[in-house]
């Protein structure tokens, strides 16, 4: 227990009274300061959540790219071997159209004279003129 002067009286209820206001502007200082933290760990949650999602989706994203590059490479190889098919296909009709030019009447009926004796009527027989 204190005793004080009545003098001292208002002083030292001022002296009290600015203490609390300190200890009033501390405890919102502590306060703001407590906040911040918990911000600041809210902000690193947050941070971390967004990392792991994106590095989720970048690791899906990458499969993807990854499984489409495949199909590219497979398409690349379906096509390279249909295009080996109908160049060899032109090569074998070009080979087919020269047969087809190379054949004549005479090799025809070469070994056959059947044949050689109806092409020979044929060419000797008068030809009709309407």
């Amino acid at each position: 227990m204190y005793v004080v002067r009545p003098q001292f009286f208002i002083p030292i209820i001022t002296l009290l009274r600015n203490a609390a206001l300190n200890s009033l502007k501390y405890k919102a200082e502590l306060a703001l300061v407590k906040s911040q933290n918990i911000d600041i760990t809210n902000f690193e949650n947050q941070l971390e959540s967004f990392k792991g999602a994106f590095a989720r989706n970048y690791d899906l994203a990458s499969r993807n790219f990854e499984k489409a590059i495949e199909e590219i490479d497979k398409s690349i190889i379906h096509l390279q071997k249909t295009k080996d098919a109908l160049l060899g296909t032109d090569r074998n009709l070009r080979l087919a159209n020269d047969k087809a030019q190379d054949v004549t009447i005479k090799k025809l009926t070469r070994g056959n004279p059947t044949m050689a004796a109806k092409f020979a009527e044929l060419k000797h027989a008068p030809k009709d003129t309407d």
